[in-house]
């Protein structure tokens, strides 16, 4: 794989939030607003999730948000975020398609990875994912979203949610000082949590 294509963390994120901008999905949002957020810890109880489906949801989620100087998306409570998601927040219907989404990614990465999608080594779920991610995004606005867009908007959410999220990766003050709105991002280095 051609290591020139891999964008850093803070790339990632801006192409995202311009990728999603305003249009969460509506259960995203109820979620979040009824004070849904991530709790720290690798390991949880699935609930709604079989094991391989909890393994998965970790796996992808640690794709998309990756350890580096800051904690990856399962260590900072992602995958169990998102499973509180699914089984709290979203309606019957909506839990069905989203598990159907789940299964059918594990099985597309199972024919093409020659495996579980969390035993396969990180370079190719990388390029899995990352593939995955390009087919999403070549869809029709007119459409909904794509499972994997879903997937990975909940792994944000879950992300700059938690208390990692929200007070070490981006600019966190509880009382903030004075506004000042054309400061440039160079000099506030993190966008603002609150």
């Amino acid at each position: 794989m051609d290591k020139s294509n891999k964008i850093d963390r803070r790339e990632a994120i801006k192409r995202t939030a311009l990728l999603i901008g305003g249009a969460v999905f509506a259960p995203n949002a109820l979620g979040v607003l009824q004070g849904c957020t991530a709790q720290p810890g690798v390991n949880w109880e699935p609930v709604l999730f079989t094991d391989e489906q909890a393994r998965l949801t970790s796996a992808l989620a640690d794709v998309i948000i990756p350890k580096d100087e800051y904690p990856s998306a399962s260590e900072a409570g992602v995958p169990a975020f998102i499973e509180s998601m699914i089984n709290d927040v979203y309606t019957d219907e909506q839990q069905a398609e989203f598990l159907e989404g789940l299964d059918t990614f594990a099985d597309k990465s199972r024919l093409e990875l020659g495996g579980e999608y969390y035993e396969s080594a990180e370079e190719d779920r990388y390029e899995f994912t990352y593939n995955e991610n390009q087919n999403s995004l070549d869809i029709d606005r007119g459409q909904d979203a794509p499972f994997f867009l879903r997937f990975k908007e909940l792994t944000i959410l879950g992300y700059f949610t938690s208390e990692v999220g929200a007070t070490e990766v981006l600019r966190y003050e509880p009382v903030p000082g004075m506004y000042n709105g054309c400061m440039p991002f160079e000099e506030v280095g993190k966008t603002w949590a609150t």
